[in-house]
């Protein structure tokens, strides 16, 4: 099964040990055969000196990735079509020594999630009227 956007269920919390409150209807993007998962999002306010970035969570068979985004040029109004999300740079990878190990099956999953991932992490627009761009 490939990666879909869909609700965290109260066992997954449980599993894979998850901050989220059980029942809270939390999304993630998860591919449940190979056991792999993604959540976060973008975060920054840049009215505050805060750039954005993207800050995701990429798990793969019992490895928890945290990774770092930067954003690119992509759409501002939710009427583009498509809409486009672009990721130009990966800024940072924890645990960095077993992401050196495989760089290229990690950043291959991780483009794969982001690509379902979408806007949101949610399934809030149609996929034909979305385009995301991974350029690292």
């Amino acid at each position: 099964m490939p990666f879909v956007n869909e609700v965290v269920s109260d066992a997954d919390i449980d599993r894979y040990g998850l901050p989220f409150e059980k029942g809270s209807g939390r999304y993630w993007t998860r591919d449940a055969e190979r056991d792999f998962y993604l959540w976060g999002g973008k975060v920054g306010n840049p009215a505050f000196g805060v750039d954005f970035e993207g800050q995701f969570h990429l798990y793969i068979k019992g490895v928890k990735f945290f990774v770092c985004l930067e954003p690119g040029e992509g759409s501002f109004r939710l009427s583009d079509r498509p809409f486009v999300v672009r990721w130009i740079r990966l800024k940072a990878v924890a645990p960095r020594d077993l992401y050196d190990l495989e760089a290229a099956r990690v950043r291959s999953i991780l483009r794969e999630s982001l690509k379902v991932y979408g806007r949101t992490g949610r399934n809030d627009m149609p996929s034909s009227a979305l385009m995301v761009v991974c350029d690292f």
